[in-house]
């Protein structure tokens, strides 16, 4: 009986775990997480410098999602994003809530951007 009530209870403690991840489709840019939840801080949900980016997830920094859609930074998991970097992308994934982590299953380059900051801006 005991055996029985342990694994009705891992299997809600399951249903929950899955029930906070969702799949999406959002567009925005990776970065580096440090300086993306830094500009994020200050209500920047845009493109980051992707040279410091770069160098920054070469050097231990985990790579992040910026999203458009969710005004939200995710930790990527289990994607090279280093190629992506600069472009504002499209993105299909499975996004967990509660961690702030996104598993990427798709990307489709949208248009290469580069440093928002050699960008003039737009009035």
């Amino acid at each position: 009986m005991k055996l029985l009530a342990c694994i009705a209870a891992a299997s809600m403690m399951a249903g929950s775990l899955s029930a906070a991840e969702n799949t999406v489709t959002w567009t925005g840019w990776f970065a580096g997480l440090h300086c993306a939840n830094a500009r994020a801080a200050t209500g920047g949900f845009t493109a980051t410098n992707p040279d410091c980016a770069k160098a920054c997830i070469q050097k231990g920094d985990s790579p992040a999602f910026i999203s458009e859609q969710a005004k939200a930074v995710f930790q990527v998991k289990g994607y090279p994003v280093i190629e992506d970097l600069g472009y504002h992308v499209e993105i299909q994934a499975t996004v967990d809530d509660a961690s702030k982590t996104i598993t990427i299953q798709k990307v489709t380059q949208l248009g290469y951007q580069g440093a928002a900051c050699a960008r003039p801006r737009q009035r």
